[in-house]
């Protein structure tokens, strides 16, 4: 007769088998490690671990985030956020990815404020950017500009406010 110990742990086994398997599946058609399964998830879920992500979440209505490797594949965690028609705003931070759910920075964040002047859309349907002004910050002027509600003005750095430019929509749902 088996141990009720030995019942349990095969009982188990039965039970996860499958979902391991379904794992191993995905990750093997899809050429996917679970290590990138995790980390696309958790940037998916993980925005309210990453302060700095979930400020830009509060601020803009298009705000997505996303993970990329940096050198010896560090984790970076990627929030951008398109607005006024005419401004990208990208943060990066390195993390820790524990799991699907858990995470959190390692480093400090950068910020990419771009201005694009020209949005261009190829007959295939390509779209490309170019940027008349790009100013790189941190995490102290970030929090002058969440102060001060949204005013990069508070940074010295004046907004334009002419016109969206044009295919700057397209630009937007084309990135990332």
């Amino acid at each position: 007769m088996l141990s009720r110990n030995l019942k349990i742990a095969l009982i188990s086994a039965i039970i996860l088998l499958p979902t391991l398997l379904v794992f191993l599946f995905y990750a093997l058609y899809f050429g996917q490690s679970l290590f990138t399964f995790w980390h696309q998830s958790f940037a998916a879920n993980g925005v309210a671990q990453i302060e700095h992500a979930s400020q830009m979440d509060a601020m803009y209505g298009d705000c997505r985030h996303y993970i990329t490797y940096g050198p010896n594949n560090v984790s970076i965690w990627n929030s951008v956020a398109y607005f006024d028609g005419r401004y990208e705003l990208t943060m990066q931070v390195p993390v820790l990815i524990s799991s699907s759910t858990r995470g959190r920075m390692t480093g400090q964040p950068r910020f990419y404020l771009g201005e694009i002047s020209v949005v261009s859309v190829d007959p295939g349907g390509q779209v490309s950017a170019t940027f008349s002004r790009e100013f790189v910050f941190g995490p102290a002027q970030w929090k002058q500009v969440v102060d001060a509600e949204g005013d990069f003005g508070a940074i010295k750095f004046k907004l334009n406010t002419g016109p969206p430019v044009k295919d700057f929509e397209a630009y937007a749902k084309a990135s990332h």
